[in-house]
């Protein structure tokens, strides 16, 4: 049993990864980056948890001088929500999104954005699932975060990306997008938390899954918009005419592929304003 319960609690994260992998169509990302990003957003699973917890030594006392419930009072529910969650956890990722694949060479076309910060949510989320389901382990639970908090990470990780893959080959709105991919993504988040923590009536819960079903639908529009705009879709479609493109590395260098996508996204912007 606890076998099975350890592949059920795994098996969806990595199914993540892959289909966002095959997604990543027209110039692949190398295993080891994305496996760097994978184990840096495991860890930082243990960063967020140190950080929820200085949040609720922090708000603890007032919430007990009171008598007050955190998932009933309005206040502590958005805080929980918004702040103490969302934002601890989707701050880090952010973070990790910058420090390391942003500025590497291989991160050389918006759809990057959307591979990597998926590599680091579907890591928080597989050791997410593994220390909540495991210990002991619970075969129920697993399921039941299988079709909630995994594919919601998978969610907030499209938004990010997706926003950051735009700040990263568009100098003039750069700022723009990555405070749009953070708090958007924070948004989202905290929204899909406050109906999962709330405790005013047990309807409401649903709500949680309406965010999550239409962050979904959001997400295959936001990696069908990159994947149709690469800058190499057209270049790999004439080299390989004859063969398979979904699996065929660039030729360009990836200096090359750099410039190349940040100049073809700035044309199509001035074609879209005129």
């Amino acid at each position: 049993m606890a076998f099975l319960t350890l592949l059920i609690t795994v098996l969806p994260g990595f199914l993540i990864c892959y289909f966002i992998i095959k997604a990543d169509k027209y110039e692949k990302e190398p295993i080891s980056l994305l496996a760097i990003c994978w184990g840096l957003g495991a860890l930082i699973f243990y960063l967020a948890r140190y950080g929820e917890g200085a949040f609720d030594d922090l708000v603890m006392p007032y919430i007990n001088e009171n008598d007050l419930n955190p998932n009933t009072h309005f206040g502590m529910l958005l805080f929980s929500a918004f702040v103490r969650t969302a934002f601890v956890e989707e701050f880090l990722k952010f973070v990790i999104l910058l420090l390391l694949p942003y500025n590497h060479k291989h991160f050389n076309e918006p759809m990057d954005g959307i591979v990597y910060a998926v590599m680091i949510g579907m890591g928080f989320a597989i050791i997410e699932n593994v220390v909540y389901c495991m210990y002991p382990p619970d075969l129920v639970l697993a399921i039941v975060r299988n079709l909630t908090a995994v594919p919601s990470h998978a969610v907030f990780a499209v938004i990010m990306g997706y926003y950051v893959g735009l700040a990263k080959f568009n100098s003039d709105k750069k700022i723009q997008y990555l405070l749009l991919g953070l708090f958007g993504t924070i948004f989202i988040h905290g929204l899909y938390d406050v109906f999962l923590f709330q405790e005013y009536h047990d309807w409401l819960m649903l709500l949680a899954t309406v965010v999550l079903i239409g962050g979904l639908f959001f997400s295959k529009k936001l990696i069908t918009r990159h994947q149709e705009n690469s800058p190499f879709k057209n270049l790999m479609i004439e080299a390989n005419s004859n063969a398979p493109i979904s699996n065929q590395p660039s030729g360009l260098r990836h200096d090359d592929n750099e410039i190349l996508s940040a100049v073809l996204y700035e044309m199509k912007e001035k074609e879209e304003e005129e």
